[in-house]
């Protein structure tokens, strides 16, 4: 299917020069009939996640979800799929786990192959004559697993589950079997919960409560080897079980591949052609990250609590930071990055969330900050209304006086009207952007220098208790005026008149001395730093008060003291602005190498963090890094359209971003040249436009064949009308003078890397199937490796076997929990079950004799044996026991105390 792409696309075009004396090589465009014209299936499949084995490890599953249900998927048990939903507050506990132990056949086979589909939003599996396509219903909320060449003669069965500290009702019944919880904040009184009722479109399907934790479907595949998993999640308050358990798996005509379809044709996947590889990395993960919007934000409320993701986790109930509350900071990439790529719509979430809240705002506002007036919007913000910020009752704090998230939201609000013309959500909002500035204009106080200072505040979490940092000098002069504007709109011309007044009296951007230049300085005080945020790049993004000919603001980002040091770094995107280029390219690449430590594409807040010892997936770097290449593709921020202006000049590009007006441009980029520039206009406007060739002759056209300007000059400024298309070109290389090649792509055939970095699961060594010895508890130490060199030692760090005794090598081994090091209970901390007499090893932390080793490791004989590690050198113990229970005590014999844990291998006799 060819289709018009109104999305960001970038594309190698051949345009290599000629040999000596041959003729030149006709350059081409996919500029035609007004649009980007291409494949968009092909396009998009190009950054389809690859696993070229299955996913075994929870930090490897691949996700998918409908905006409000999330599923985390991976090939534990034969296949394990954590079902999670937004709303589950306040600690958004998991709906379940369905487990499905038929499908290990599948994942063993030689022949695996799988694939994240983005297109249509599935997660397809092969081999062994199987197929299981996962999927969660973009029009319903239910996961689906459809199964086809399974043996219809052998009985299946397909569980649903949670774990220890969970206490949910347990249901089976008619073929459905279910689970349901509900969760009480006692803080604001409210009640959440999901039901995830089961059932199978199969054979002799029966459902039964294995235990309080458990329920399970037993069936038949149909006689043509299909069957069909369906599991409802909905939310859920209380009330009768089996009635909402039945209701769950109600299915409806299924609109899930329209949906999908109907997104990537107005998304804009990124596609770039570089000779290392690198660009097409970067492509991936940005199509990566529109993925992840439509999967994750359609609900009411925003789906990212500190930047964790939590729809996606397959860790049980484990994540980072509090997951009640929001973070503005860690919300603003995913609105700047849904605008410029045509999917504004799905900042709807983030709008709704303090739109809602507004009124409780203001309340706090009202009892929080003395003087205040209006309403101040806390950094902070629990999912009730509470906060934590707009406080100057208490000592200052990590976000307690951090004032700009309100400014940012009112900014957010108007570039959402001139992206998408909503005229509702400003209309509605107006409240809110007025009382916004109403705070600010009562937070001010008159100086003996005649300017307005704002006292006692802070710069984001660097600075406390500082005064007129800039990204309050920065927000007020950039909302004052816009709510002005609308104020005198609105007949609020007191206020209008207070705050045009007010501009005029704001202090200048103090500067000082760093590393032998001037620069901008966090604040107009000098206190010590908290946090390594930047304050004084917001002057740049996402306040636009300079611009790259500021020599000023060059310096500053020459000499900002914590370049990049976190997945929130926007440092791409000043880059981006101040036209550097190199800088764009430099910055993409050490994040991806810092954060992106997860295959499945997620990354970490910080560096030096590895992906067996963590339990969240963060998706904020996906926000930052769409918009650091939607700023150096085009920009638009300050009246002026910049084509090109900071793209990587080994980075091949054709794409489309959306800027204000709803208008998108197109262009075409190849040695860092564009070859035209394409604009669909969103509605009636005028447009200046920063020649994209400098001191070359260009000419703007219509799509009716109409010129409308021709000119030599640095800018071009012409009317637009909505649905008519324009060109830029140069009057001495014009569209006509290209050859029209459509834009195509292919699925993605392989694992992609860079550097370190890996996206798509590689083929690795499955989990040990043993005839000798099982695990019955602890749950998360179930899964036996095949002891060898290069074989893990833990299930949570990345720590190998670098040598071991031959007796061990190929047996069974028992990973250690290196979180559990410290542990002194249970006395039975690992339970095990012995088919055969076998011997026994454990190999224990030399740093342990004579500290912490514990007492029952007295029962087991010391050998001369180590086995060596990539951590530790463990010295190995041994005991010849019978077959039967075995119960082995915890690490550590002295409370507190403890190094690396344990693990155990066990050989037959």
């Amino acid at each position: 299917m060819r289709i018009a792409l109104p999305f960001l696309v970038v594309a190698l075009l051949a345009a290599g020069l000629p040999a000596a004396g041959a003729p030149a090589e006709q350059q081409t465009t996919a500029w035609h009939d007004g649009a980007l014209q291409g494949d968009t299936a092909g396009l998009v499949s190009r950054s389809d996640i690859v696993q070229e084995g299955p996913a075994w490890r929870p930090y490897q599953a691949m996700p998918l979800g409908n905006g409000v249900l999330g599923a985390a998927v991976w090939a534990e048990k034969g296949y394990s799929a954590q079902l999670n939903r937004v709303d589950t507050f306040p600690d958004l506990k998991s709906a379940g786990r369905l487990v499905v132990p038929g499908l290990e056949s599948l994942m063993r086979a030689d022949d695996y192959s799988g694939r994240l589909a983005l297109y249509d939003g599935q997660l397809v599996q092969r081999g062994g004559g199987m197929t299981a396509r996962s999927y969660v219903r973009a029009d319903a909320d239910q996961f689906v697993l459809e199964v086809t060449g399974a043996d219809p003669s052998k009985t299946q069965t397909a569980d649903l589950k949670l774990w220890a500290g969970r206490t949910p009702s347990v249901s089976a019944l008619g073929g459905v079997a279910a689970l349901a919880e509900t969760f009480h904040d006692a803080a604001s009184g409210s009640i959440t919960g999901a039901v995830a009722a089961l059932t199978a479109h199969a054979q002799r399907v029966t459902a039964t409560v294995v235990d309080p934790l458990t329920v399970r479907l037993t069936f038949r595949p149909n006689a043509d080897g299909s069957y069909r998993l369906v599991v409802g999640v909905p939310s859920y308050r209380g009330g009768e079980l089996r009635t909402a358990a039945r209701k769950a798996v109600l299915e409806t005509p299924s609109r899930h591949l329209d949906w999908w379809h109907a997104f990537w044709a107005k998304a804009a996947p990124m596609r770039i052609t570089s000779s290392d590889g690198t660009g097409e990395y970067v492509e991936n993960l940005r199509t990566l990250q529109l993925y992840t919007m439509a999967a994750s934000m359609r609900g009411d409320v925003p789906s990212t609590h500190g930047a964790v993701v939590r729809m996606f986790s397959s860790a049980e109930d484990q994540a980072d930071w509090a997951q009640d509350s929001y973070w503005h900071f860690n919300l603003r990439e995913f609105v700047a990055a849904n605008r410029g790529a045509g999917i504004a719509e799905f900042n709807a979430p983030y709008f709704t969330f303090y739109l809602d809240r507004a009124e409780l705002m203001r309340e706090w506002t009202r009892t929080h900050w003395t003087g205040g007036e209006g309403l101040c919007l806390p950094e902070f913000m629990r999912y009730d209304g509470t906060g934590d910020g707009c406080d100057n009752k208490q000592e200052p704090s990590w976000t307690r006086r951090i004032l700009t998230s309100g400014p940012e939201l009112v900014n957010n609000i108007w570039e959402q009207y001139r992206y998408t013309g909503d005229q509702a959500l400003l209309s509605r909002s107006y409240p809110l952007m007025r009382d916004v500035a109403r705070f600010y204009l009562s937070a001010l106080t008159p100086g003996a220098d005649g300017y307005l200072h704002l006292e006692h505040v802070n710069a984001l979490e660097v600075q406390w208790d500082t005064t007129d940092p800039v990204p309050d000098l920065a927000a007020m002069r950039v909302v004052f005026p816009m709510v002005a504007d609308l104020a005198t709109s609105h007949g609020d011309t007191a206020l209008a008149a207070q705050l045009r007044e007010a501009v005029g009296k704001l202090p200048p951007f103090r500067t000082v001395q760093r590393g032998g230049e001037e620069v901008l300085a966090w604040s107009g005080t000098d206190e010590a730093a908290h946090n390594t945020q930047n304050p004084e790049m917001e002057a740049l993004w996402p306040w636009g008060v300079f611009d790259a000919s500021s020599t000023l603001m060059q310096a500053t980002y020459r000499q900002r003291v914590y370049p990049q040091d976190k997945d929130w770094g926007m440092d791409s995107t000043w880059a981006a602005r101040l036209g550097l280029s190199d800088e764009v390219k430099r910055l993409l690449l050490k994040g991806i190498a810092d954060f992106q430590i997860y295959p499945n594409g997620f990354t970490v807040h910080r560096t030096g963090q590895e992906a067996a010892r963590n339990h969240s997936f963060y998706n904020e770097w996906g926000g930052v890094l769409s918009t650091g290449l939607q700023e150096a593709l085009v920009q638009s921020y300050d009246g002026v359209v910049r084509v090109a202006p900071a793209w990587p000049h080994d980075w091949d590009v054709s794409g489309s971003v959306q800027i204000e007006g709803g208008h998108r441009v197109s262009t075409e980029v190849h040695d860092g040249v564009p070859n035209v520039v394409g604009i669909q206009a969103g509605s009636h406007d005028t447009l200046k436009l920063q020649n994209p060739w400098p001191g070359q002759s260009i000419r703007v056209t219509d799509s009716h064949g109409h010129t409308l300007v021709t000119t030599a000059g640095s800018t071009v400024t012409f009317t637009v009308s909505p649905n008519t298309s324009y060109t830029v070109e140069r009057t001495a290389v014009p569209l006509a003078s290209f050859a029209y090649a459509p834009l195509t792509g292919q699925p993605a055939t392989a694992v992609k890397t860079v550097g370190n970095r890996v996206l798509g699961i590689t083929r690795s060594e499955p989990p040990l199937k043993s005839d000798l010895v099982s695990v019955q508890a602890p749950e998360k130490l179930d899964n036996l490796v095949k002891a060898q060199v290069g074989a893990p030692t833990y299930v949570d760090r990345s720590y190998t076997i670098t040598a071991l005794a031959p007796e061990l090598n190929g047996q069974a081994l028992i990973q250690g929990a290196n979180d559990d090091s410290k542990a002194t209970t249970p006395p039975d901390y690992l339970k095990l079950t012995l088919t055969r007499p076998a011997t026994v090893y454990v190999a224990f932390d030399p740093r342990g004799e004579t500290a912490w080793w514990p007492t029952w490791l007295s029962d087991y004989t010391r050998t001369t044996e180590t086995v060596s590690t990539t951590d530790q050198n463990l010295i190995l113990f041994k005991r010849d026991v019978p077959a039967g229970e075995l119960s082995l005590g915890p690490n550590s014999g002295v409370v507190g105390k403890g190094n690396s844990t344990y693990v155990t291998f066990v050989v037959p006799r």
